[in-house]
């Protein structure tokens, strides 16, 4: 069965171009990401918090903010350090999909608790997001597979002598 690094490196050979380093792929990785996710947090924020336009503003200029302060360097470790990150079984997916979800959720609750000052509702806000936002992250990994496979973890990795 061809995985997708094997697909990747067919690709790579036939085009003649060689696949973009880690760092390049986990930053547009992190802009899709971005951009779905602030537009369903918004809309969320916005229905269960009850916000008003102007702290909704707030919170979509904060969440675009802060989410790539985490997913980034998620990303960037997972690939790097992960055993066998160079494939995404389902239990690989969904392990590394929860991890997400658990640390942007504190996050989550942080910004809508410090916007709203209401603790029940920004709970409320994180624990809904947090089953959307796995769809979405889930999504937008396995979307990144298969459009540009991760490198094999050796190869992602800087090994001293290389250097």
């Amino acid at each position: 069965m061809l995985s997708a690094t094997d697909a990747a490196g067919a690709q790579d050979a036939a085009t003649g171009s060689a696949p973009p380093p880690l760092w390049e792929r986990a930053a547009y990785k992190t802009l899709t990401f971005l951009a779905l996710d602030n537009l369903a947090d918004g809309v969320l924020f916005a229905a269960v918090a009850g916000a008003a336009a102007g702290t909704s503003g707030i919170f979509l200029v904060a969440n675009a903010a802060t989410t790539p302060l985490l997913y980034y360097p998620y990303e960037m470790a997972w690939t790097t350090l992960a055993p066998g990150s160079s494939t995404t079984s389902p239990d690989t997916l969904a392990v590394k999909t929860v991890g997400y979800q658990v640390l942007t959720g504190a996050r989550k609750i942080a910004l809508s608790y410090a916007l709203t000052g209401a603790l029940l509702p920004s709970l409320g806000f994180a624990a809904t997001a947090f089953a959307w936002d796995a769809l979405i992250y889930a999504a937008n990994d396995v979307t990144w597979d298969l459009y540009q496979p991760p490198p094999a973890a050796s190869a992602a990795l800087v090994h001293p002598d290389t250097m």
